[in-house]
């Protein structure tokens, strides 16, 4: 995917959202998110605390719950493509 162009669900990238929010000034800077599980199924809670682009593209650290009956809670880098906006 190459910028600005829609992913093929149709949604913006979640980074997209975020820098235009901070280049209108809009808080927050934090924002809730969906992360999509490497393994598929439903996808997890979380709330993204800051990017950073690397060689690599968009990365954002994101904290985020995986359910079960012991949840864990995590906090991570993950690819700009495993995350989209909650919308609402």
């Amino acid at each position: 995917m190459s910028g600005g162009q829609l992913r093929r669900d149709g949604q913006r990238p979640l980074y997209e959202v975020v820098r235009e929010q901070r280049a209108r000034r809009e808080e927050p800077a934090v924002r809730h998110c969906w992360v999509r599980s490497p393994e598929g199924g439903d996808p997890w809670p979380g709330i993204v605390v800051s990017w950073v682009r690397d060689p690599g593209g968009w990365r954002g650290r994101v904290v985020y719950v995986v359910p079960g009956d012991e949840p864990v809670l995590v906090e991570a880098w993950v690819e700009a493509e495993h995350l989209r906006p909650v919308t609402g």
